[in-house]
């Protein structure tokens, strides 16, 4: 209000500051009259009701996590966590903290298994050079390009604002064997010109600059193939933004220690040869292959192409997965009460849950949390206001143990169905169900017979085990459904009559209510009938409403108070209501295999009109990974030979080069076959490397023969001495890639199930694509 010339905040001050003040206010009746709170209410202090608990080990625990803000580092955050929980032990000690288990764990030892594998790697293709080379001062050259690469790029990656996480370790391990390649070929070009008598200074002046646009030419090769990886669309694309740019980076950057570093070490380390001796003839079954394959181009073309059919049928017998089955020290449940299940029958379901798989040797904790689910928010967290019905069980695993995890849960999963008056299912490392086949409709009864005839169906198949609605079953509820002419004849309206059952029953919601201030707290004024009238239906129906004349009047007297049978949770997608049908997959088989026989389900392919299927979780996440790595791929063709064509000058040699692309990627499917493996990121990723191995052995074989041609030889002459000069550089960095990649291969260090794929990927389509573009090539050429 206005005084004078300014306007006055009005505020009225009455609000009781304790609980006796709240016991002596006075409510206003009819007639004029006033009666104290206390003669018709009991007031007092107490705890809200109980919506959702936590349990590990079966004793009552509090619970908590501590989540990073986006720009902190995991490791940073948990080493102050370890700090102020220490603190804390020494401020109480008769409190017990138990850590149930933290991420940063999976990153340290992805680090520590990163760190040992590039060390590993280092060695094993050192001792690939010396093999070859049998000089260790060429050898030590070739060493130091891999630190020497990657001190650069971990500037890079700090001035960029990546952190070492799973993404760039991965990256970090794809590149061990490339950073020492084209430091391998400058080497090898000059130790030979060494050998043959020239001095170490002329040698490397000369080997450099003879090897100059081969080497280039294979760096922006494997760049071309990566930095599309690094714009992918939608999620993919943010979660391989950082991998993209390392690998990018890591290439170009021993890049320009191969150009400048390795021929400096190489003119003032290298001794001149005490025995110069000239090049050994060309000949052997190299040379006689290559001689008939030469003199039978249509056969080789035609063995070439024979190789290539077969690869894709290898490729169709491929399963497709999000990503390999992780080994990690837990797992989760997902735990569902009956309709009406109280607090008090849910810990006795979380009890027997605890002793069942506290019986098991590898388990180390059990950790239950109900009322709050891991989807949301991990371990700990989630929202209070959840359905008690719903909890997330995690079992927490002993370092040492003899099975994995995959294992274990093809073990516990038919036990799980012993657990009486509980449905317990396992979850996938991400907290959610393994197969889950989302059915939308606007027409409920539709929707619902075509969701149950889906799962029944699904029993039938043998890819996945234990199909069952992910919502719970329908139960008991009450419903009130006013008598419109009654209701309007006493001006009830239904907004008073749900108004009034909500106070009376839950007490209204936080927002809603009035607060009392104590200290820094503010305690909300819970108004509600007390537990045992709660519990009373009659009493339920007797509530009292008010009347458009001022007066009151009964519940029962305007609506009808029954039990009926309602569905627990309504859950909608794209504003349309939804049912979800989830299940387990079975041991050894992987998400695309499942969501197939699904999909060919008769149910599938003849849903009913108005039911239509929707695409969410991890199945949606695979789609939008496959569809953004063609997209990645066909990008990486088109840019690969662009480059070849600007630093070649020609449409018709790039076109020589990337014949051998097709003989890449036979062999990576043979090698995901033989051991096992599916088709899923860390195997794609590997294909997407065998893009840029394979067309640089052949960028090496084509750079050289056309210097041959442009020094007067046939065509056919050049070539075969491009074999012979080139051969052994191909070979070396072949196989340099591949001891970089074996320790990943054999699966040695923590976290490896995920890079194992990727390695074998990289090593059997080097394998392939080695022996054959050594030969196809220059038959296309």
């Amino acid at each position: 209000m206005a005084i004078g010339a300014r306007e006055q905040t009005v505020r009225v001050l009455a609000a009781a500051r304790t609980v006796e003040q709240l016991r002596a206010l006075t409510i206003p009746t009819t007639g004029g009259r006033f009666v104290r709170l206390t003669d018709v209410a009991e007031v007092g202090d107490g705890a809200g009701e109980a919506r959702s608990f936590a349990r590990l080990d079966g004793r009552p625990v509090v619970a908590f996590q501590v989540s990073k803000t986006k720009d902190a580092s995991d490791v940073r955050v948990e080493d102050g966590i370890k700090i102020a929980i220490d603190k804390l032990v020494e401020a109480h000690p008769d409190v017990t903290f138990t850590k149930i288990y933290s991420i940063v764990d999976d990153t340290r030892a992805s680090f520590e298994a990163t760190r040992t594998t590039l060390l590993e790697g280092m060695l094993l293709a050192a001792l690939v050079v010396f093999l070859f080379l049998r000089e260790w001062r060429a050898t030590l050259i070739t060493a130091i390009a891999m630190p020497m690469s990657l001190i650069p790029t971990f500037i890079f990656m700090a001035v960029m604002g990546f952190s070492l996480n799973v993404v760039t370790l991965l990256g970090l391990t794809l590149v061990i064997g490339i950073l020492v390649d084209d430091a391998i070929v400058e080497i090898e070009n000059i130790e030979k010109r060494v050998a043959a008598g020239e001095r170490p200074y002329a040698a490397a002046m000369v080997g450099a600059d003879a090897i100059g646009l081969a080497v280039v030419a294979t760096t922006f090769t494997i760049v071309a193939v990566f930095a599309p990886v690094a714009f992918m669309p939608g999620i993919p694309g943010q979660f391989f933004r950082e991998f993209g740019l390392t690998v990018a980076v890591a290439v170009l950057f021993s890049l320009v220690v191969a150009r400048l570093l390795t021929p400096l070490l190489a003119a003032y380390f290298l001794k001149p040869a005490t025995n110069p001796h000239p090049r050994k003839p060309f000949k052997g079954m190299y040379r006689n292959v290559l001689e008939w394959a030469l003199d039978h181009r249509i056969v080789a073309c035609i063995i070439g192409g024979v190789i290539f059919a077969f690869s894709i049928f290898m490729a169709s017998g491929l399963p497709a997965g999000f990503q390999p089955p992780a080994n990690n020290n837990y797992y989760y449940l997902k735990v569902q009460g009956p309709p009406g299940a109280t607090a008090a029958d849910m810990d006795r379901a979380v009890q027997s849950i605890t002793r069942l798989f506290k019986a098991r040797p590898e388990t180390a904790h059990v950790f239950a949390q109900i009322g709050t689910v891991i989807a949301a928010s991990g371990p700990g967290g989630g929202s209070s206001g959840s359905d008690l019905r719903d909890g997330t069980v995690t079992i927490v695993l002993h370092d040492e143990r003899e099975l994995r995890v995959p294992e274990i849960k093809a073990l516990m999963r038919d036990k799980l169905m012993d657990l009486p008056d509980v449905r317990v299912n396992l979850l996938s490392d991400d907290g959610s169900a393994e197969v889950s086949t989302i059915l939308t409709s606007e027409d409920g009864p539709a929707l619902e017979r075509a969701a149950l005839t889906l799962e029944r169906q699904m029993r039938g198949l043998k890819t996945v085990a234990d199909p069952r609605p992910a919502s719970p079953p329908s139960g008991p509820e009450i419903v009130i459904r006013p008598r419109a002419d009654e209701a309007a004849r006493l001006g009830v309206s239904a907004a008073d009559i749900a108004a009034v059952a909500r106070v009376a029953t839950v007490g209204d919601i936080d927002a809603n209510v009035a607060k009392l201030t104590d200290g820094e707290r503010r305690l909300p004024i819970r108004v509600r009938l007390a537990d045992g009238v709660r519990s009373d239906l009659a009493q339920i129906k007797a509530l009292q409403l008010p009347t458009a004349s001022g007066g009151y009047t009964r519940l029962d007297a305007v609506a009808d108070v029954e039990f009926q049978a309602g569905p627990a949770k309504i859950e909608r997608y794209g504003r349309k209501r939804q049912l979800t049908t989830e299940a387990d997959l079975q041991p050894g088989v992987v998400l695309g295999s499942a969501t197939a026989e699904v999909d060919n389900l008769p149910i599938m392919k003849n849903l009913p009109a108005g039911v239509e299927k929707a695409t969410g979780g991890t199945e949606e996440a695979m789609g939008e990974l496959f569809g953004g790595f063609a997209i990645a791929l066909l990008s990486a063709i088109f840019l690969v030979f662009g480059v070849m064509a600007l630093l070649f000058g020609s449409f018709f040699k790039p076109i020589t080069i990337m014949s051998a692309l097709p003989l890449a990627i036979g062999g990576a499917f043979a090698g995901l076959l033989l051991c096992g493996m599916s088709m899923s990121i860390p195997s794609l990723i590997g294909l997407l490397m065998l893009m840029g191995l394979a067309a640089k052995n052949s960028i090496l074989l084509v750079d050289y023969a056309i210097e041959e041609e442009r020094a007067g030889k046939s065509q056919r002459d050049a070539i075969l001495e491009a074999c012979r000069e080139r051969a052994r550089p191909i070979i070396m960095t072949t196989l340099a890639m591949m001891a970089g990649m074996l320790p990943t291969a054999l699966g040695i260090g923590k976290g490896s199930e995920f890079r194992q794929p990727m390695a074998v990927a990289v090593i059997g389509g080097l394998i392939t694509s080695t022996v054959l573009s050594l030969v196809l090539v220059p038959v296309v050429y």
